[in-house]
């Protein structure tokens, strides 16, 4: 049966194509380069001094009108990271930014919002698994990141169900170790571990009166030491959690090396550029955080 023209048969119809671009990369929530503080590093290899002493076990009294006795004194201890070069190039050639695109913006100021993200989720990454390295014989320097500066407090499990007496005793360890002002205040860990929280029940009291909404979130909880906030890390590796203490951690930017977008010089027909920062990690207090793995 005739039907005159339909949209199948025409050629010269246009295009329908929506001028919203949703981003859902998993780029964003960075925790570590949005809370920890900053400081400023003069040199490629970035030093410290850090000062720790044991607390005493036993106490040997002094004999009435003893001679004073001479002991060797705990000395500041120095400690250091490489500053690790980041970077993000991005080159749009001049057709594509002559060209007409979806989203009405142009495609190098596109590129380099994105470009942008990119490097702060590798700062991210960095400042918790980075390893050292000394940039000798043209290798590219490296930092160390969280995960490489605990050593003193460290537990290795072997496919052990996280519990509530798991997470208290993470947080004993440091208290053990330092001051009760330096205990670890944060929890770090994967989301699989982060929901085990949800699961310690007893332990939960709910302040909402509310009947129509379930509960279901920890963020925060108060350990026999302290208020402790729990994060959940995209960067954290399976299994592991991290208690820390944040204000021991520094992000150190080598001097005028701070995030930064430069302009590449132009050699054909595209425009070029790329991000770079210059950076390392300062560990203060190491003796104040702790790192579990094995954990399920």
């Amino acid at each position: 049966m005739p039907i005159g023209l339909q949209t199948y048969q025409d050629a010269s119809r246009r295009e329908d194509l929506l001028s919203i671009l949703k981003d859902v990369s998993p780029l964003g929530g960075n925790y570590l380069t949005g809370n920890l503080g900053t400081s400023v590093a003069r040199n490629t290899l970035h030093e410290w001094v850090t000062f720790y002493q044991a607390r005493p076990t036993s106490v040997t009294f002094a004999i009435e009108g003893a001679d004073a006795t001479i002991v060797d004194l705990t000395a500041p201890v120095r400690s250091n990271n490489f500053t690790a070069i980041i970077t993000e190039v991005i080159q749009v050639t001049g057709s594509e930014r002559a060209t007409t695109v979806a989203v009405n913006q142009d495609p190098y100021a596109f590129q380099k919002e994105k470009a942008l993200m990119r490097l702060n989720a590798k700062m991210e990454f960095a400042l918790l698994n980075g390893t050292k390295a000394s940039g000798a014989s043209g290798v590219a320097r490296g930092m160390v990141g969280i995960d490489g500066c605990i050593s003193t407090n460290v537990s290795v499990l072997s496919n052990i169900s996280l519990s509530m007496a798991m997470v208290e005793d993470a947080v004993q360890a440091s208290w053990d170790k330092v001051g009760a002002e330096y205990v670890a205040d944060t929890i770090v860990t994967t989301m699989a571990l982060k929901r085990r929280f949800t699961t310690f029940g007893t332990y939960v009291t709910n302040f909402a009166n509310n009947t129509n909404t379930l509960y279901q979130n920890v963020s925060t909880f108060e350990s026999s030491a302290g208020i402790v906030n729990v994060v959940p890390h995209k960067d954290v590796a399976a299994g592991k959690m991290y208690a820390l203490r944040l204000d021991t951690f520094k992000m150190a930017f080598l001097e005028g090396r701070e995030p930064q977008f430069v302009e590449l010089a132009k050699t054909g027909d595209a425009d070029k550029g790329m991000y770079l920062t210059e950076m390392t990690l300062e560990s203060l207090a190491e003796p104040a955080s702790v790192k579990v793995s094995g954990l399920l």
